[in-house]
C-alpha cells in the first residue's frame, strides 16, 4: 500500500498506522520510522494523525472500523467550519515577508485541527453510539481469504504468520474466545509458515484435525474425495489431534514428520515424509511419482480449473510419475499421455480422455 497520497483522515482509519501509534508493533515501528526518513515533507500530516488518535486512546479498546468511521465524520463537520475562518488566500505575492506570514498561519490551522478534534471528541463518539450498531458481545471479526479452481495465492494473517494457499481451498482466522489463541480453519491445502509468539497459540483446524504450533513450517492438506488430513512438518514441532478418535488422541510431530489422519475411521498414524513432494505445489510446480490417475484428474482439474472427461475404461491400477515446472496444460497432457496411454482434446475449459486400448 502507498501512504504518500493518504490524507490525515486516511491515516487516523489505517490500522497499520494505528500499531505505530500505540507502540504494540516492532515491525510497525521500523516501516513508519523508516517510510518518514524518507518522505520528510509528510511530517505534519503524520503528526496531525498521531495527535487525533492519542486522544481517542482512552477507550478500552479498538475502536470498531464503522464507528471509527462516524467519530471522524462528527470532527471533519465540526472543525470544517472553523478552520475556514483561518484559511489564507493563495494570491501570489512576491513579499517573502507575506510568504513567511503564510506559513505560519497554516501551521496554526493544523493546530487548531488538532485541539478541535480533541475538544469535539467526545461529542462525536457520543453521537456515533447512536448512529452505529456496535458487535454484540463475543462476536469477532474474521480475516479470511479463497481461491478457486486454478488460483494460488500467498498471503500474511494479520499475525505476520504466511500462508501459502492452494487451489480450490479456504482459510478463516480469527483470534479464539480465550483473547489470546491465533486460531485458523482451513478447507484444502496451505503451507503456514508461522510469526513465533510463545504466548499466543497457533492453532489450526482442519476436518477433524487440530494442529498447534509455536513458530514453525508446516503443510497441512484434506483430500478432496475422502476427507483424510495430512499433516505434513518441515521446521518446528507441532501437536496434532485427533478430534474425531473418542480419547482425542495425540501425537507431536518433529522435523520430516508427518501425520495422517482418516475421519471416518477414527485412525491417525505417524510417518516420513520427502520434502519436495509435499510442498512442490506452492512454488508452482507439479509432482507425481507413481501416482494415481484418478488422483492426477483432481490434480489437474484444481490446478488449471478445469474438468476432465474419461470416455472409456481404464486400468484401475494405473499410476503415472512426471514433474513440471509452471507448464502449460497441453505440455502436461502430452508427457503424460505417451506413459498413460490416452489421446486427449482440449475444448475450451474441458478435456476429453480416450485410452488407448491397445
Amino acid at each position: 500500500m502507498s501512504y504518500k497520497n493518504m490524507e490525515v483522515e486516511d491515516l487516523v482509519q489505517d490500522p497499520w498506522f494505528h500499531e505505530w501509534v500505540k507502540g504494540n508493533d516492532t515491525h510497525a515501528r521500523l516501516f513508519w520510522e523508516n517510510w518518514l526518513m524518507n518522505n520528510p515533507k509528510e511530517q505534519e500530516k503524520v503528526e496531525q494523525a498521531r495527535q487525533i488518535i492519542r486522544s481517542l486512546s482512552y477507550l478500552d479498546g479498538p475502536m470498531p472500523l464503522d464507528r471509527k468511521k462516524a467519530v471522524w465524520n462528527n470532527i471533519s463537520a465540526k472543525t470544517s467550519k472553523s478552520l475556514t475562518l483561518t484559511q489564507i488566500p493563495t494570491k501570489k505575492e512576491n513579499n517573502e515577508n507575506t510568504n513567511l506570514w503564510i506559513k505560519v498561519i497554516s501551521k496554526l490551522a493544523a493546530t487548531l485541527l488538532i485541539l478541535l478534534a480533541s475538544v469535539y471528541v467526545f461529542l462525536a463518539i457520543r453521537d456515533s453510539f447512536k448512529e452505529i450498531q456496535l458487535p454484540k458481545k463475543g462476536e469477532q471479526l474474521l480475516f479470511e481469504k479463497e481461491t478457486g479452481n486454478g488460483q494460488r495465492i500467498s498471503f500474511n494473517l494479520p499475525d505476520g504468520s504466511l500462508v501459502y494457499l492452494n487451489t480450490a481451498s479456504k482459510v478463516i482466522y480469527k483470534i479464539g474466545d480465550d483473547g489470546l489463541s491465533r486460531e485458523v480453519y482451513l478447507k484444502g491445502e496451505a503451507f503456514f509458515d508461522v510469526e513465533r509468539d510463545k504466548d499466543r497459540p497457533f492453532k489450526v483446524f482442519a476436518n477433524a484435525t487440530e494442529i498447534t504450533a509455536l513458530g514453525t513450517e508446516f503443510n497441512v492438506k484434506i483430500g478432496n474425495l475422502d476427507s483424510n488430513t495430512e499433516v505434513s512438518l518441515v521446521e518446528g514441532k507441532v501437536e496434532v489431534v485427533n478430534l474425531a478418535s473418542e480419547k482425542k488422541e495425540v501425537l507431536y510431530l518433529n522435523k520430516g514428520e508427518q501425520a495422517f489422519l482418516v475421519p471416518s475411521e477414527k485412525t491417525m498414524t505417524k510417518s516420513t515424509f520427502e520434502l519436495e513432494l509435499v510442498t512442490f505445489w506452492k512454488d508452482g510446480i507439479l509432482l507425481f511419482d507413481n501416482t494415481s490417475i484418478l488422483t492426477v484428474k483432481e490434480v489437474l482439474e484444481r490446478w488449471y480449473g478445469i474438468k476432465i472427461i474419461f470416455q472409456n475404461k481404464y486400468e484401475t491400477d494405473l499410476k503415472v510419475t512426471g514433474r513440471f515446472d509452471k507448464e502449460y496444460l497441453g505440455n502436461v497432457l502430452e508427457s503424460l499421455s505417451y506413459s498413460a496411454r490416452f489421446d486427449y482434446k482440449i475444448d475450451d475449459k474441458t478435456v476429453y480422455i480416450k485410452f488407448r486400448t491397445q
